[in-house]
């Protein structure tokens, strides 16, 4: 059977979520847990990669098996056995076709600013920017980023397809905090982050539209050089 599991965490305590060698993943702590409840050995396909210290709020990822694993209560018994910095919210059975990576539409990111004073205990969950923002100004220049484009200045992909399509860019203000949410048929490597590295440059002056246009019409790998952190991203929805 194929199943499609939905989880959340926390990813302060992860180098990411793809498996790497001697560092603690998302990845491979799903794969540990799900050998240990199944007693085989199962492969595991992510709806995409997250970066170290990048969250995530509905991550997918989808596996087969031959074990019936509504029955057993799965959720219960993975939750168990992880970490609680990962939580599984849901598990259902799908096609056997499906591919969490392969039959994702788009996703939605979201990235949270602190604009105002230094938050010390919240420090992995967002970006102490600490800086105001004016919010009418990103909101406008961003508008260029929106459609096809190249996005090859915008990440340090290896990729040789870098051309994506970002459907809509907001902006939420809260009181101290910005949330910049950015939905897209799918993400480069530091893509998002990179953009709103980007974004913050124009609010420093330190670039406008026309340098967007200009890494949008010349792509360069990573030449946007500025990079927001990870702590300040989270993966929140996946459409399917």
């Amino acid at each position: 059977m194929n199943y499609k599991v939905t989880l959340a965490y926390d990813g302060s305590k992860f180098h990411g979520w793809a498996i790497q060698p001697n560092v603690v993943t998302v990845q491979q702590t799903i794969i540990n847990a799900l050998n240990k409840i199944l007693k085989e050995q199962v492969k595991i396909v992510g709806a995409g990669r997250t970066d170290a210290y990048v969250h995530a709020i509905n991550q997918v990822f989808s596996f087969k098996t031959k074990q019936d694993l509504i029955n057993m209560d799965f959720k219960k018994a993975m939750n168990d056995q992880l970490p609680n910095s990962i939580r599984i919210k849901s598990i259902q059975v799908v096609d056997d076709k499906f591919n969490a990576q392969h039959y994702a539409l788009n996703k939605t990111y979201k990235y949270v600013i602190k604009t105002g004073s230094y938050d010390l205990f919240n420090n992995d969950y967002l970006y102490n920017y600490n800086k105001k923002i004016n919010v009418s100004l990103l909101r406008k220049v961003s508008k260029v980023l929106l459609g096809k484009h190249d996005f090859l200045s915008f990440s340090t992909s290896e990729l040789k397809d870098t051309i994506r399509t970002i459907n809509s860019i907001t902006f939420t203000k809260n009181k101290n905090l910005l949330i910049i949410r950015i939905n897209g048929n799918g993400f480069l490597r530091n893509q998002v982050r990179m953009i709103v590295g980007s974004l913050l440059d124009i609010n420093e002056n330190k670039k406008d539209i026309n340098s967007l246009r200009a890494l949008l019409s010349n792509p360069k790998k990573g030449s946007c050089i500025r990079k927001a952190p990870g702590c300040g991203l989270y993966l929140e929805k996946i459409n399917y």
